[in-house]
C-alpha cells in the first residue's frame, strides 16, 4: 500500500491496526531491495497478522517525509492505533527482523519461535 500526503489520514490516523511504515527513495539500491521483499513476502505476512505495510516515496512526499523527520532511507518505522512511533530503523536490516518486527507488532512471539514450539 502506497501511503501518500493526500491519504496519510485515512492510512494512518483512521486505522485501528498497527502500520509499518517503509520510506524509500526510487534511486536507492537497499530500498528497491526492501521494496522487492515487501511485495513478495512482507505485506502478505503482515496483512495475516492484523498489521499494515506502507510505503511512502520520499521525493513525491515531502511532507510526510519532513514529519518524520527522515533524512536517510531505508527508514522505517511503526505507527501503533494510538498515534505512538515505535521500532525507528534506519537502513536495510535482514529478513528475520522484519518478520519478527511484524510479530511484535502484532503481539506475538517471535515468526522462528513459534516454528519451533
Amino acid at each position: 500500500m502506497e501511503l501518500t500526503d493526500r491519504n496519510y489520514e485515512k492510512i494512518i490516523k483512521n486505522n485501528d491496526k498497527p502500520v509499518l511504515i517503509d520510506f524509500y527513495s526510487p534511486t536507492c539500491g537497499p530500498c528497491q531491495m526492501l521494496r522487492q521483499l515487501i511485495d513478495e513476502r512482507l505485506a502478505a505476512y503482515a496483512e495475516g497478522n492484523g498489521v499494515v505495510v506502507a510505503t511512502c516515496d520520499i521525493s513525491k512526499n515531502r511532507k510526510l517525509a519532513d514529519a518524520f523527520k527522515v533524512r536517510s532511507v531505508p527508514f522505517t518505522i511503526a505507527v501503533m492505533p494510538d498515534g505512538k512511533l515505535k521500532y525507528p530503523e534506519l537502513g536495510l536490516k535482514n529478513e528475520t527482523y522484519y518478520f519478527e518486527l511484524i510479530d511484535k507488532l502484532a503481539g506475538k512471539g517471535s515468526f522462528f519461535s513459534r516454528l519451533f514450539t
